[in-house]
């Protein structure tokens, strides 16, 4: 994999720099590393409150509709006793 040259220059003071290296075994190396701004930094907080936000609302519909609609078991078990 080659670097760009952009990130051989010197990082602003506000880039936030992080690097991490695993190794499993003989077999299995990985290494990663990341640069960030304050900026994005924002913009990762912004995106992930967002989805946790909408999951929650998904999940209240969810329980709010499983409370209006009974299971099928249910039915089935007031039918025939509803017809005697």
């Amino acid at each position: 994999m080659t670097k760009n040259k952009s990130s051989d220059a010197e990082p602003s003071p506000e880039t936030l720099r992080a690097a991490v290296s695993l190794k499993l075994g003989r077999v299995v190396d990985f290494e990663a590393d990341a640069e960030l701004t304050s900026a994005g930094l924002l913009s990762v907080a912004v995106l992930v409150s967002s989805i946790l936000l909408s999951t929650s609302v998904l999940v209240a519909a969810a329980i709010r509709e499983s409370k209006r609609v009974p299971p099928a078991d249910a039915l089935r078990l007031r039918g025939p006793a509803a017809a005697d």
